[in-house]
């Protein structure tokens, strides 16, 4: 059997210890960035200005059926550019901070793509993203990291949609 795969978001004010988002969300299949932390909104009725960041997106793997284990995780900006005045910044943790448009700290800029074998290592808990103490492998259902991007923009970045970036986590099972 193989394992079944799908990203799921969180959001919401930090709960809990170790913090997550109060809202889990799941079967989430796109990354809109824009200003408002949640999942189901348009990214058109809640646009990030010029000059501004948008919200951060602290989304993560789910791992669930049977396997034996999953391994050698692996996450990057894959294909997609940016326009002039936007830029994706990005970083693996299993630190959730409640969302704000403030810049993120400890995010690098990923707005260049990235093969995926040079990636961030991404590690895996059973417990959850925010787990305190996650491991290269996963022997049961569980999760990866947190995967948290943000974009952040300049006075001259230009207004309209920015097309479309990709962002690939890649991970082995056997």
């Amino acid at each position: 059997m193989a394992a079944t795969f799908e990203y799921n978001e969180d959001n919401g004010a930090a709960t809990g210890s170790p913090a997550k988002g109060t809202t889990r969300n799941t079967a989430v299949t796109q990354q809109n960035w824009k200003n408002i932390d949640d999942v189901a909104s348009s990214y058109a009725s809640y646009p990030v200005s010029a000059g501004a960041n948008s919200y951060p997106k602290y989304q993560f793997g789910k791992f669930s059926g049977t396997f034996n284990q999953i391994s050698s995780g692996l996450w990057a900006h894959t294909a997609g550019a940016l326009q002039s005045g936007i830029s994706l910044y990005g970083g693996v943790g299993s630190t959730y901070a409640t969302p704000s448009t403030a810049a993120v700290s400890g995010l690098t800029d990923i707005s260049s793509i990235t093969a995926i074998g040079s990636g961030a290592t991404v590690l895996f808990s059973t417990t959850g993203p925010e787990a305190a103490s996650p491991s290269a492998t996963l022997s049961a259902a569980g999760y990866s990291q947190y995967l948290i991007t943000q974009i952040r923009t300049t006075g001259s970045a230009p207004a309209g949609d920015n097309g479309n970036v990709t962002t690939t986590l890649r991970y082995n099972e056997n």
